[in-house]
């Protein structure tokens, strides 16, 4: 049997809803392996999709900006995460440090 390149797996894979087979009866009728099948379907969902990651990147807009964040503000302030387990805010009062560590317990969700 010749060995299927990327391109004919993706062509099988995207067949197989269109076909209104199930996956094991498509996966006989073109007499694939159903593991193989459920691995390249894998594969390629992971190198098809972009990495998701739970942060929103964030940029310094000015230098002046840094120092600003940096000194007290008003109470009315404050600082938002937007995280996969939802929004959170904080008091712009909160020490760094304490900030830290809630960023890197968020990392582990």
């Amino acid at each position: 049997m010749a060995k299927r390149s990327h391109e004919d797996w993706a062509a099988l894979i995207q067949q197989q809803p269109a076909s209104g087979l199930t996956i094991t009866a498509f996966c006989r009728q073109h007499k694939l392996s159903l593991s193989g099948f459920y691995a390249r379907k894998a594969d390629m969902t992971k190198t098809s999709s972009p990495k998701v990651t739970p942060f929103v990147q964030a940029t310094v807009t000015s230098s002046t900006a840094m120092t600003t964040q940096a000194q007290p503000c008003p109470p009315q302030q404050s600082i938002c995460l937007q995280h996969q387990t939802g929004l959170w805010t904080f008091p712009c009062s909160l020490p760094a440090t304490y900030l830290l560590d809630i960023i890197k317990g968020l990392q582990a969700c």
